[in-house]
């Protein structure tokens, strides 16, 4: 890879603007710095002048040269709890991908639920939503295309259902951004929200209390999208041929060792999850997601599949860790802790007063609108640290619940459907080339005001049930 020197110059540049045309009147020292960096940051982050997890290095190389701050705690923010759940969530999804599971339960569920158009449609929906609760979105997509594609090419008409399969594949793209809503590791926005809460309020939200509050809000919208994709297809109820998609699930051949071990931890890492509380208050002991994410993982390396003692994953483990999804998670919360820290955020905030005496369901609105088209033009990560320490502050200054305000964000952040460029599921099932950016653009934006309604309706409604902070 080559550095591109136009963006990098132009990047710290852009870093410098507000100094040279005096926009950062009225912040102190640290402030001033801070705004500098963040900007080159993000920046960099939407230019890829440098990798991206290099550009997340920033804050430990300027932050204590420039800044009253240790490199020690710069340090702890590549370190949160939340960064090592993230690595036992990789972990698990890479064994559980080895063991090819996965796959088997795609094609068992198209077999048994995909019998006509509307009925396969639902049965991708869900089952892609299913798999980018526990995968990350970009390995979902690239599980489930290659299998919609294959129906595609075998069992669909060409001509009588070319419409039919431009919508199958997007469903793909659309329902792995969705299902990552679900789970604070489906998607990096989640993680960010967990973890800069927890470093900048105190404030832990568990995995299950996530899971519970965002498993109907996302159902709601999934049921949507097959509804309006639904409406699109021409369904006479006649049966699929899916005779094709069935000799490649026979292919398979019996259950493995490997894929009942995967199976084993999967199922074990949901249930000490979901019964956390009990199990440390029936124990005493203090089981944490992090903790429970890296143990079950753990079981992966020890755990054997054969009578010669193979396990799923062995030496070469971290090929398959994206260490640099770490890195880039590490420095974007060092970055929002130092926006935070240094009143940044504050002063920044103050443009969003002229929101504030409007109804607690329109600020919602309006938020997750901004970040939703935001977001079509920018990466989801990149927008959740730059905008997440605003609002936050915002909802703080006007005596607001934090997660009435920044929720609604996040997950507005996963709601972009209009552009490839938007998210990564979206890039790969574009690459399929079965469809044009125009009829991704006018499919998209009737599902992005859609979903924005949804986000908006349901916080609104059960704000009471929300987490408390």
């Amino acid at each position: 890879m080559k550095i591109n020197i136009k963006f990098f110059v132009s990047g710290i540049i852009f870093g410098f603007l507000p100094e040279i045309f005096n926009l950062n009147n009225g912040l102190d020292y640290n402030s001033k710095i801070v705004l500098g960096m963040t900007l080159t940051m993000v920046f960099f982050w939407l230019t890829e002048a440098i990798p991206t997890s290099i550009t997340a290095l920033i804050p430990i190389i300027l932050s204590p040269t420039f800044i009253d701050i240790t490199l020690k705690d710069i340090l702890s923010k590549y370190a949160s709890p939340v960064v090592f759940l993230l690595l036992g969530g990789f972990l698990l999804a890479s064994g559980f991908e080895k063991s090819n599971l996965h796959q088997r339960l795609a094609l068992k569920s198209i077999i048994s639920f995909g019998s006509t158009k509307r009925k396969l449609l639902l049965c991708t929906i869900f089952s892609t939503a299913f798999f980018s609760m526990w995968l990350s979105n970009t390995a979902t997509c690239l599980l489930m295309i290659p299998i919609i594609k294959f129906i595609v090419d075998t069992t669909l008409n060409k001509r009588e259902d070319e419409y039919f399969s431009k919508m199958l594949i997007l469903s793909v793209a659309y329902s792995a951004s969705i299902g990552g809503m679900i789970t604070p590791i489906g998607t990096i926005p989640n993680a960010i929200l967990v973890a800069f809460l927890n470093e900048n309020y105190n404030y832990q939200i568990d995995f299950i209390d996530w899971l519970l509050f965002t498993l109907p809000l996302a159902t709601l919208i999934l049921i949507s999208l097959w509804l309006y994709f639904s409406i699109n297809t021409k369904d006479d109820g006649k049966q699929l041929d899916l005779k094709m998609i069935l000799k490649r699930f026979k292919e398979l051949g019996g259950l493995s060792n490997a894929e009942k071990v995967s199976g084993f931890v999967i199922m074990l890492t949901g249930f000490l999850w979901i019964f956390k509380t009990k199990i440390n208050s029936f124990f005493g002991i203090n089981f944490s997601d992090s903790g429970i994410a890296i143990t079950c993982a753990f079981l992966f390396f020890i755990i054997p599949c054969d009578r010669k003692y193979n396990v799923l994953l062995g030496s070469d483990w971290f090929k398959k860790i994206p260490w640099d999804i770490l890195i880039l998670f590490g420095g974007g919360l060092s970055m929002a802790s130092l926006v935070v820290s240094t009143g940044l955020a504050k002063d920044l905030s103050e443009n969003l007063n002229y929101i504030k005496n409007h109804e607690i369901w329109v600020i919602i609105f309006l938020i997750s609108l901004f970040t939703s088209l935001i977001t079509e033009f920018t990466s989801n990560t990149a927008t959740t640290f730059l905008f997440l320490p605003i609002f936050a502050s915002f909802a703080a200054e006007i005596n607001m619940n934090i997660i009435l305000v920044t929720l609604p964000m996040v997950l507005a952040a996963s709601c972009a459907f209009m552009m490839p460029i938007s998210t990564p599921p979206n890039a790969i099932a574009y690459s399929s080339k079965k469809f044009t950016i125009k009829f991704m653009v006018k499919t998209g934006i009737y599902l992005n005001i859609i979903s924005i309604i949804i986000i908006t309706l349901y916080i609104n409604f059960f704000q009471t049930a929300i987490f408390k902070i």
